[in-house]
C-alpha cells in the first residue's frame, strides 16, 4: 500500500495524463468454470457479479489484512507472527477473511529455486485462519519493486535477481517516482529479460508454484496478482492497456493452464488510491475469464483530503469500474489512523460497504511499536485504548447467504438483510461484545432471529477470546431460510433475570489421601442477576 509522507501532488504531476486512447477488441464470452470449480467461485446474475461457496450462498466478506510474512528493509518495520490466537482472536470478532501478503523475494530468493519452509509458512496461515473459519486470499505483494529500491520507508517485493535498475538512484523522499523503481517497473512490464528469462515468466512460475502447493485448500479464495501495480514511466491509460493489462492476461492464462480454478484476483493502477477513480478508463473486460475479482483499495480522505461526499463517489466508481469488468468488487485494503476525521469516515466506510454489498479487508492486524500505528490490535492482542477501530470493524454483518443479497444493513443496534434466489443456511455475525479490556460497542449480541417478522430459532456457534488483557465474545448465527426473496432481521438479545436462590447446608464426599470423608458446605445464597 502507499505510506504515509506520500505526496498526491507529485504523483498526479508524475502520472497524472489522461488521453483517449481506443478501446481494445470486444471480448469473447466467458469461459465457463470446468466441473471441478473450487469451493467458491464468481456467479454472474441479474447484472451483477458476487462471490458465491459451494453451497450456492453469496459470501460478504469481512476481514482483515496481516502483513506477518513480509520482507520488509532491515531497518523499516519487523512483522509480527501469527499463530493459533491470532485465528481465534479474528474470528471472535467477526472476520471470516485474510488477506496475506506474501513476497516473491522470499519465495524464490534465488532463481528458479524455491523456498520450502517459506511455503510452509504460507500454507500453516490458510490452515490455521481455515480451522476458524475464515477464508484466505494470497496477495502477491509489492511496494516500489524491490525492497532495497528506497530511502529508508516501506518497501517490499521482488528479489535482487530479478530487479533491474540500470544503475538509477533512489532518491530520498520519493515513493513511487524514485529513477530506480521506475526503471525497474519499465524492464518488468517491458518483460526484457533476466536471469535468463523474461520476469513474468518467472513470476508466473512463482505464482503457479503458489498455486499448487495450496491446491484443494478449502479456505482459500485464490491468489492476488499484484499488490498496487505500479506505472514506471508510461502513464494511463497507455499504462493499462500496452502494459499491465496483458501481464493480467499472461498470469491468468498461465494460471488456468496450470489447473488452478479458484477466483483471480486483480488491482487497478496503484494511484486509484489517490485519484478515487480507474485511470485505464475501462470500457470492457480485459479479460474473459469469468472467474476473476476487482480488488481496489479504497483510501479516500487517507491519501487525499476527500471526505464523506468523495468517499461515497469513490465507492460508487468502484462499483461502476467492477460492472465493466464484469467482476465482484472488494475493497482489498483500507485503513487510517486514530484522528476524529479517521474515526468517523471508517463508520461511513462500513456503512457504504453495506450498501453496495461490498467485501473488505482492513489494514492491518498487528504492529509493532514505532512505526505508522495503523494497527487493529495490539502485539498482545489487547484493544487500542485510542481507538474504537476492533469495536466498529466487529459489528454485526451478513457473512453468507443462500441465493444473493438484495440488500444489507446495520442500523439502530438491528441488522437487516433481503435475500433472494435459492434456500439454505444463512450465517450472520452477530456483533463482538467486549466483556473486559476496553469499552463495547454493544451491549448484548444480536441472536434473535426473524424472518420476514416471524420469529426463527437460530443455531448459534459461540467465538471468543480471553487472556488476561481482553475478553471478547460473539456468535455466527444460523438460520435456514427457504426459497424466494425473504427479510431476515437481527436483533439484540433480550436480558434475561435470573432469580436469586438459596442453597441448603449439606454433607459433601471429599477424597483426600485414598479416603472418603463427609465435609460440611455450608448453606449460600446465589444472587439474582441479569444475563
Amino acid at each position: 500500500m502507499i505510506r504515509r509522507g506520500i505526496s498526491v501532488a507529485a504523483a498526479l504531476a508524475a502520472f497524472l495524463l489522461l488521453s483517449t486512447a481506443p478501446a481494445g477488441a470486444v471480448k469473447p464470452p466467458k469461459r465457463p468454470l470446468p466441473p471441478t470449480a473450487p469451493t467458491s467461485k464468481v456467479v454472474h446474475a441479474d447484472d451483477r457479479a458476487y462471490i458465491s461457496d459451494d453451497a450456492g450462498r453469496e459470501m460478504l466478506l469481512r476481514g482483515i489484512n496481516s502483513n506477518s510474512l513480509v520482507e520488509y528493509p532491515d531497518n523499516f518495520q519487523q512483522t509480527i507472527p501469527m499463530g493459533p490466537a491470532d485465528f481465534a482472536e479474528m474470528a471472535a470478532l467477526g472476520f471470516n477473511f485474510l488477506r496475506l501478503p506474501i513476497n516473491w523475494s522470499l519465495l524464490e530468493p534465488q532463481p528458479d529455486q524455491f523456498s520450502a519452509s517459506y511455503l510452509k509458512q504460507i500454507k500453516a496461515i490458510v490452515d490455521g485462519a481455515g480451522a476458524q473459519g475464515i477464508n484466505v486470499l494470497v496477495d502477491f505483494h509489492q511496494d516500489r519493486y524491490n525492497k532495497n529500491l528506497r530511502p529508508p520507508d516501506e518497501a517490499d517485493g521482488a528479489p535482487d535477481w530479478a530487479t533491474d535498475t540500470d544503475g538509477k538512484e533512489c532518491t530520498y523522499g520519493a515513493f513511487f517516482t524514485s529513477p530506480c523503481s521506475v526503471a525497474a517497473y519499465d524492464h518488468f512490464y517491458k518483460n526484457d529479460v533476466v536471469a535468463g528469462k523474461p520476469p513474468q515468466t518467472h513470476y508466473l512460475e512463482a505464482m503457479t508454484k503458489v498455486s499448487k502447493y495450496l491446491r484443494g485448500e478449502t479456505g482459500l479464495l485464490g491468489l492476488e496478482i499484484m499488490n498496487e501495480p505500479t506505472p514506471g514511466s508510461t502513464n494511463s491509460p497507455a499504462f493499462e492497456r500496452q502494459l499491465l493489462w496483458p501481464f493480467y492476461n499472461r498470469m491468468i492464462d498461465g494460471l488456468r493452464a496450470s489447473g488452478d480454478r479458484n477466483p483471480i484476483w486483480f488491482e487497478p493502477n496503484m494511484l486509484r488510491d489517490v485519484t478515487d477513480v480507474d485511470l485505464g478508463k475501462p470500457t470492457e473486460p480485459f479479460s474473459d475469464d469469468g472467474n476473476l475479482v476487482y480488488a481496489p483499495h479504497i483510501y479516500t480522505g487517507t491519501f487525499n483530503d476527500g471526505g464523506p461526499d468523495k468517499l461515497r463517489a469513490s465507492y460508487e466508481a468502484a462499483v461502476q469500474e467492477a460492472k465493466i469488468y464484469d467482476a465482484p468488487f472488494v475493497d482489498g485494503e483500507w485503513g487510517g489512523g486514530t484522528d476524529e476525521k479517521a474515526e468517523s469516515m471508517r463508520a461511513l466506510k462500513l456503512e457504504l460497504q453495506n450498501e453496495y454489498r461490498v467485501g473488505s479487508a482492513f489494514w492491518m492486524w498487528k504492529q509493532k511499536s514505532g512505526f505508522y500505528n495503523w494497527q487493529t490490535v495490539n502485539e498482545d492482542g489487547s484493544l487500542r485504548d485510542d481507538s474504537m477501530r476492533a469495536q466498529m470493524l466487529s459489528q454485526p454483518h451478513a457473512d453468507r447467504i443462500p441465493g444473493q443479497v438484495a440488500s444489507t444493513g446495520y442500523a439502530d443496534g438491528v441488522l437487516t438483510t433481503v435475500k433472494k434466489g435459492r434456500a439454505g443456511t444463512a450465517r450472520f455475525w452477530s456483533g463482538t461484545v467486549v466483556y473486559k479490556g476496553a469499552e463495547t460497542l454493544i451491549d448484548k449480541p444480536l441472536i434473535r432471529v426473524f424472518v420476514d417478522g416471524k420469529r426463527v430459532k437460530p443455531t448459534l456457534q459461540a467465538k471468543a477470546f480471553k487472556t488476561d488483557k481482553v475478553n471478547i465474545r460473539g456468535f455466527r448465527v444460523l438460520a435456514k431460510i427457504p426459497k424466494g426473496q425473504h427479510t431476515i432481521t437481527l436483533k439484540p438479545a433480550k436480558p434475561v433475570w435470573v432469580k436469586a436462590k438459596r442453597v441448603k447446608g449439606h454433607w459433601k464426599k471429599v477424597r483426600r489421601n485414598g479416603k472418603v470423608k463427609k465435609r460440611w458446605v455450608k448453606g449460600y445464597r446465589i444472587p439474582g442477576r441479569w444475563r
